[in-house]
């Protein structure tokens, strides 16, 4: 990779993006936000896209396409990003399941895998609304789902990662520092 400016005009930016991945909690959306003011690029989220896109909310879209067509929105909202390029994009938890989003991933930007163990995801979750707001955690043992969820992804989270970074020690801006060191390692400035 060869280096970047790292703020003024799109067309300045770098062809791709720079992608989180990881569990739902893990910190993504926080974590792009911050680095994408270090960086001085724009930020976006795919949950926030697809959404957007269907006039509905994830839990809504589940309920009425089920998770094969939110997976498929999903799908076609990467696709979208991954032309457009030069942003800090916060990837949805499940990103990962569809081969073509793996390819996606880890050919059109650099993809950092933000690792949490499942306790502290149900942690984080289980303040606010959090647990109620997510589809795949309304079961009667969520931190069991979480821990078969990490099983499952893990494994394709790892296999689109340039880098692995943990979102578990200190502050959101301290995970963000690790991920743009991470991305700067690989060329980038």
């Amino acid at each position: 990779m060869g280096t970047w400016p790292t703020s003024g005009p799109a067309e300045d930016r770098p062809p791709g993006n720079l992608y989180l991945v990881g569990l739902m909690g893990s910190g993504k959306t926080t974590v792009a936000r911050i680095v994408a003011a270090r960086l001085g690029w724009p930020w976006l989220d795919t949950d926030d896209l697809v959404q957007r896109d269907a006039g509905r909310t994830i839990p809504e879209i589940f309920a009425a396409e089920g998770e094969a067509g939110f997976r498929r929105r999903e799908h076609e909202a990467l696709a979208r990003v991954a032309r457009e390029g030069g942003r800090v994009v916060a990837t949805g938890g499940g990103i990962v399941l569809l081969p073509e989003n793996r390819a996606l991933l880890r050919s059109t930007g650099f993809t950092v895998y933000l690792e949490v163990p499942p306790e502290e995801l149900h942690r984080r979750l289980s303040r606010g609304r959090g647990l109620a707001s997510r589809p795949l955690l309304s079961v009667p043992d969520p931190l069991g789902r979480l821990r078969a969820l990490l099983a499952e992804r893990e494994p394709l989270y790892r296999e689109v990662a340039h880098a692995v970074v943990s979102g578990r020690r200190g502050p959101p801006a301290a995970v963000a520092e690790r991920v743009v060191a991470a991305w700067r390692r690989r060329g980038g400035s």
